[in-house]
C-alpha cells in the first residue's frame, strides 16, 4: 500500500527534490488579477496589474512589490489605490519545478476613496501577507492570494504571472 501512495505521489510530481526550491536566485515579474473590496455600500471588483523583484533562497527569500490598483465605484463610493510593498516570502517545494509559498510584509499605500459620503486621499502603511503557487523553474507561472488593509479597507487580491530568475 505504501508503495502504492508514494507511486502516485511521485506520478503526481508532489513529492520534493531534497530541500531546493524549484528556483532559487534573484527574480522579477509581473501579475494581472482582480481585488474585491465589501465595504458599507461598496460592493466592487475590478483589475490590478503587479511587478515585483526579489530574491529566493533555497527556504526564505524577500521581495519588493508594486501594486496598482483600478478605479471601482458604484454611485456615490468609490475605492483607488495603489502602492509598494516589501515582504518576507517563506517557500516550499512539493515537485522538482513547483513551490507553495507564503508571504508577509508591509504595504506603503496612497488612496483615493469616497465612502459613506465622505471624500478621502490619506495614505499610510499597513501589514500585508499571502500565499501562492510557483510552476516552473527560472521562467515560472505565479498564482497569489494577497490581504491588503488600506485605509481600513480590506482588500483581498487574486492574481497571475509570470516570474522570470536569472
Amino acid at each position: 500500500m505504501r508503495k502504492w501512495v508514494a507511486s502516485i505521489l511521485a506520478a503526481l510530481g508532489l513529492v520534493g527534490a531534497g530541500s531546493a526550491t524549484a528556483y532559487a536566485g534573484p527574480y522579477v515579474g509581473a501579475s494581472w488579477g482582480a481585488w474585491s473590496v465589501d465595504e458599507s455600500e461598496l460592493d466592487e471588483n475590478d483589475d490590478l496589474w503587479k511587478a515585483y523583484g526579489g530574491w529566493q533562497g533555497d527556504l526564505l527569500g524577500v521581495e519588493a512589490t508594486w501594486v496598482d490598483f483600478s478605479h471601482a465605484g458604484s454611485g456615490t463610493e468609490s475605492f483607488e489605490a495603489d502602492g509598494w510593498g516589501l515582504s518576507a516570502v517563506l517557500s516550499f517545494p512539493v515537485g522538482r519545478t513547483t513551490s507553495l509559498f507564503a508571504k508577509a510584509g508591509q504595504f506603503w499605500w496612497d488612496s483615493r476613496t469616497v465612502l459613506g459620503g465622505v471624500a478621502s486621499s490619506p495614505d499610510g502603511n499597513d501589514p500585508f501577507y499571502g500565499v501562492g503557487l510557483k510552476f516552473g523553474g527560472p521562467i515560472a507561472l505565479r498564482l497569489e492570494w494577497e490581504r491588503f488593509d488600506i485605509s481600513d479597507i480590506d482588500v483581498d487580491t487574486y492574481s497571475i504571472g509570470l516570474q522570470i530568475g536569472f
